[in-house]
């Protein structure tokens, strides 16, 4: 009796401390922080910000007025950080962190980039640490936006894509530029253009370079026949070549250059061969069609 009791007993302490227990619900962040990381070009660029949300409210112009500063999300300032020199709109933006404000309007946002990145939201925000200010259109988009989203995107192989700030049914485009291109084409003036290279595998990257980003084929083709020349071995440079001259309907040469790759591959025992055999067959067919 005295055991039953005693259990009774500690059943009853139990819950009773149970019941003292405090039940804690977690709310979720409605501005929930995000963080990107975007390579562009040879550069990477982090970007961290929060993404408020619509919630049934009117955004710009009411929640997000017109024509005042804006943090550009909530809570912290967003912060955008490049590891490298690169374009913004259309000015060079140095290498380093800063802060990205913005002052919407009905027609176009001021976008403006600032030195301080320890700020919350515009509080302590102060002009004379803006680095460079520019306008940019606004343009409005069927996709709704519920959730304040930045994104890097619409990159080519040229390192030039546009920073994209989005919500509700609003859209901002910023171009954002590596400078890889521009130090390519300057490395390749200055080796190529302005003197002729003697290294086969600089001239087959100045092509390959050229045919990546959609440049002068004819220029790039005249740069394999030179690598050609000083290196008979290679089965890159005639591929390459067969490529940019079908890319140009050019198919004689495209026919030239596979079967000049096809017995490289064939004799040091390369893949390949086959795909070219079929497109040798096709290019026939094509220039038969036009005699």
């Amino acid at each position: 009796m005295k055991k039953i009791i005693l259990l009774s007993f500690l059943i009853y302490k139990i819950a009773a401390v149970s019941a003292q227990e405090k039940i804690e619900i977690k709310l979720t962040s409605t501005s929930p922080s995000a963080s990107l990381q975007q390579e562009l070009g040879s550069a990477t660029i982090k970007i961290a910000y929060s993404r408020p949300l619509v919630r049934d409210r009117k955004i710009f112009g009411e929640l997000v007025p017109f024509d005042k500063l804006w943090r550009t999300g909530a809570s912290d300032c967003t912060t955008f950080t490049t590891d490298e020199d690169i374009i913004f709109g259309d000015t060079t933006l140095k290498t380093g962190s800063y802060s990205i404000f913005t002052i919407p309007s009905k027609n176009e946002w001021t976008i403006i980039v600032n030195t301080d990145t320890s700020l919350h939201g515009e509080n302590g925000y102060d002009e004379k640490k803006d680095v460079f200010r520019f306008k940019v259109p606004i343009a409005q988009i069927q996709n709704f936006y519920e959730t304040f989203t930045i994104e890097i995107n619409d990159i080519n192989s040229k390192g030039e894509g546009f920073l994209k700030i989005l919500w509700e049914n609003t859209m901002i485009k910023i171009p954002v530029k590596s400078k890889a291109d521009a130090n390519t084409m300057a490395l390749i003036d200055t080796n190529l253009i302005k003197k002729t290279s003697q290294d086969p595998m600089l001239l087959f990257q100045a092509a390959n370079y050229y045919s990546i980003t959609k440049r002068d084929s004819k220029q790039a083709i005249s740069w394999l026949l030179e690598a050609e020349k000083l290196d008979t071995d290679n089965f890159y440079y005639p591929n390459l070549r067969q490529k940019l001259a079908a890319d140009l309907k050019d198919y004689r040469n495209a026919i030239n250059a596979a079967k000049k790759a096809i017995e490289i591959a064939e004799r040091t025992k390369m893949r390949g061969a086959e795909k070219l055999k079929v497109k040798i067959k096709e290019w026939e067919l094509a220039l038969k069609d036009v005699q």
